[in-house]
């Protein structure tokens, strides 16, 4: 009997599914709620997410980022507190990096620019000094008229001077 039943569904069952028309079966499903049946937790633990994800077109979904929304969203000031500068600091090799720019010659050119405008002052303050105690000196021994004739450099450069007193040029 089983076997009549068995033969019977073979050859029935292929004739009843001809004459459905599926498309009128579908229009007559309630797909709410049928989806309202399905486990979705059950559903996505049969999903194989590397298969998907070799699946995924990378280049395509970077193509489609907003890259100025997602700077916009970036909190800098976050990021900054967590950088630790004394490790950058420490891994900066100063001496290289001296050698390869010309900060060493900048350096030697602006120190011996200060120490030349440091010893020209210190050459006039000597001069300065060495013409008070001259002064002072002829004054003393009383050399002041004598002084006072001399002329005030080489010919050549100064003109002479005009005295008021003492003998006509």
């Amino acid at each position: 009997m089983e076997q009549l039943a068995q033969a019977l569904a073979e050859r029935i069952v292929p004739l009843v599914i001809e004459a459905i028309d599926i498309d009128a079966l579908i229009d007559r499903v309630d797909i709410d709620k049928v989806v309202s049946r399905v486990d979705v937790d059950k559903v996505i633990g049969k999903v194989d997410v590397d298969a998907i994800i070799d699946r995924v077109d990378v280049e395509k979904v970077i193509d489609r980022v907003d890259v100025e929304k997602v700077i916009d969203r970036v909190d800098v000031e976050k990021i900054i507190d967590r950088v630790d500068i004394n490790a950058i600091v420490e891994k900066v090799d100063i001496d290289s990096l001296v050698e390869q720019t010309e900060l060493g010659s900048i350096i030697a050119r602006s120190t011996t620019g200060i120490l030349t405008e440091i010893l020209d002052v210190i050459r006039a303050q000597g001069v300065g000094l060495d013409d008070f105690i001259f002064r002072w000196g002829n004054r003393l021994i009383g050399r002041r008229s004598q002084v006072a004739a001399w002329p005030d450099g080489p010919p050549l450069l100064v003109e002479p001077k005009k005295l008021a007193w003492g003998p006509k040029r």
